[in-house]
């Protein structure tokens, strides 16, 4: 993989995810959406492209969209590698793993033995306690707080402020 990224979304999230890529010194090359090219000529002075897995094909991507459902059909068609991107600002676990195409924002802390799923959302000033489990396509937002030994199955978002208790299970159909 070369130092660059790609990023796949072209609205708002994509904005934070273009500003934490640079700011990690990563060159982003060009936003997808398939809306694009016929909505948006550019964003942020960078192109946007409908997907195309022959374009920058060395670079990692990572899916800009918080809506989870969406970002998982998008990451089952998606041809690059995934890349992940943690804020220099945000306190992980150095036990802590992290999966690929997930974001860590600034001011989010993960603690001890947590486990985070691929293409997960951990927004700005988050707080995941030790051995909490986030599965897949999770979007955890603003100022959460997940409480020591928690589940959030896959493709839950948790409400901006919300808090979750300690080993609680949170799933799509809570």
């Amino acid at each position: 993989m070369d130092s660059s990224f790609v990023i796949y979304g072209a609205g708002g999230h994509a904005k934070v995810v273009y500003e934490l890529a640079t700011d990690l010194g990563y060159q982003i090359n060009c936003f997808f959406d398939d809306n694009g090219p016929n909505q948006f000529s550019e964003k942020l002075g960078i192109p946007v492209h409908q997907y195309d897995p022959e374009l920058y094909p060395d670079a990692e991507l990572i899916i800009a969209v918080g809506n989870s459902v969406v970002r998982k059909r998008i990451a089952e068609i998606i041809q690059h590698q995934f890349g992940t991107l943690i804020h220099p600002k945000a306190s992980v676990s150095k036990t802590a793993n992290i999966g690929l195409g997930s974001i860590v924002l600034a001011n989010a802390t993960v603690q001890a033995e947590v486990e985070i799923g691929d293409h997960v959302i951990i927004n700005a000033n988050a707080c995941i306690d030790h051995e909490v489990k986030v599965e897949s396509f999770v979007h955890i937002s603003p100022l959460c707080y997940i409480g020591s030994a928690c589940l959030i199955k896959e493709g839950v978002t948790v409400l901006p402020a919300t808090a979750i208790l300690r080993s609680s299970v949170v799933s799509l159909d809570d």
